[in-house]
């Protein structure tokens, strides 16, 4: 008690300037600190650096966009869809190929501009359309999601505060809470082609054969009718999940002027675009195809979106992924059904490419999501987590602001 109330007098001896000093010193750093970050919300990204997201809406198939074909697994799951290794191969090593469709991003590929990440997506998102969409707008899974805001538009708002600025090419709750944006609509341009379902001089030939009384005629007969239906099914999926986004037609060309405007943009350090056509239930096709010619579309877009950029795509990343990837084994009507693990391309004069990136399961029964889906190696908010906190410039503190709940890994080192 004695020694207590001698430290407490030695406290009240102290000398007081001193005190109030040390006092006013610790105020001034706090006030400077928020100072700094002050200052860092009112000039945004750092000068000249970009971020533009691409959603690849109604999950593109990651195992032709980035064919594994040194798994021995691979052919015998796809035995019509796999792409097949040839003279024209667009070789990534490591044991995959991209999709000959996507030859326009191969030349970025060669100059160490261009990136992939296999088995990439949303760690416990549902392969339905509607629920991976809203997790995917809000950053986390959807039951979790905050409410009245996207995680681009809570990244925008990080970034700049109110003065932020982002240009988009299609309205989506991904970046709802933006303080301010500009959307370039596309225009009219090309419509989306419907998949073509299947050969049906095939079929009504069939059923001329099968038209009688017999067992196997009514058996014909009613296999067939549940085939219509199912595809019908399908088919109005694949619209509904293309709903608000842009054709991939259409997005072959406007790219290049969604590159020229965001270039002009400088005050615009994010951009966004949802581009249409990927959910391939039906006749998908292998290395030519439904899906090929939607491949070919998007990467002649993401080309001119950096072709548009002019200088300016030295200091951009872009980013294409879907919501979710698709089934490992195709279907029986020549298609691939709603999956977990997918491809996520990055791109630009920032990206650390020539590269495959993160880990890769494998196509093994016990490695797919309940004996079906390519498992998630990689999530995909890590990787955007590492481009906003070292290529724009987001204080790291400020990460689970745009990512809540996201623990940070390793680095995957995407950047040059």
């Amino acid at each position: 008690m004695l020694r207590w109330l001698a430290a407490l007098g030695a406290v009240g001896l102290a000398d007081p300037g001193l005190v109030l000093a040390r006092r006013k010193a610790s105020a001034r750093g706090q006030a400077t600190a928020r100072e700094q970050d002050r200052k860092a919300a009112a000039a945004g990204a750092r000068p000249g650096k970009r971020l533009v997201v691409v959603l690849l809406q109604g999950g593109p198939d990651g195992l032709s966009l980035a064919a594994p074909t040194a798994d021995p697994l691979y052919p015998a799951l796809r035995p019509t869809t796999a792409i097949v290794p040839g003279k024209d191969s667009l070789d990534l090593g490591d044991g995959f190929i991209l999709h000959p469709a996507l030859a326009p991003l191969f030349p970025f590929w060669k100059q160490k501009k261009l990136a992939v990440i296999p088995a990439c997506g949303l760690p416990g998102v549902a392969p339905e359309h509607q629920a991976a969409l809203a997790s995917f707008d809000a950053g986390v899974l959807a039951k979790d999601a905050p409410r009245k805001s996207g995680w681009l538009g809570r990244l925008s708002l990080a970034l700049g505060g109110e003065r932020a600025q982002m240009l988009v090419g299609s309205l989506s709750p991904v970046f709802a809470g933006a303080p301010h944006y500009k959307l370039l609509a596309p225009g009219r341009g090309p419509s989306l082609p419907a998949p073509v379902p299947e050969d049906q001089a095939l079929f009504e030939a069939e059923s001329r054969l099968f038209d009688g009384r017999t067992a196997l005629d009514t058996a014909f007969t009613a296999g067939r009718t549940a085939r219509i239906a199912t595809q019908a099914k399908f088919l109005a999926e694949s619209r509904e999940s293309a709903a608000g986004a842009v054709p991939a037609p259409t997005f072959a060309r406007y790219g290049e002027r969604f590159g020229r405007e965001l270039a002009e943009r400088r005050d615009a350090p994010l951009g966004f675009v949802a581009v249409s056509g990927f959910d391939t239930h039906v006749s998908q096709g292998a290395g030519q195809g439904y899906l090929a010619d939607r491949l070919r579309e998007t990467a002649e877009g993401l080309a001119g979106l950096l072709d548009g950029l002019g200088k300016a795509a030295d200091g951009t990343v872009v980013v294409a992924l879907g919501e979710f990837g698709r089934r490992a084994r195709e279907n029986a009507f020549g298609g691939t059904d709603n999956g977990r693990g997918g491809v996520l391309l990055i791109l630009g004069g920032a990206v650390a490419g020539g590269r495959v990136l993160g880990d890769w399961p494998g196509l093994a029964d016990h490695r797919l999501v309940e004996g079906q889906d390519v498992a998630v190696a990689t999530d995909w908010r890590a990787v955007v987590a590492e481009i906003a906190r070292y290529h724009l410039g987001l204080p790291e503190k400020r990460l689970t602001d745009v990512f809540p709940g996201l623990k940070l890994a390793q680095r995957l080192g995407v950047l040059a």
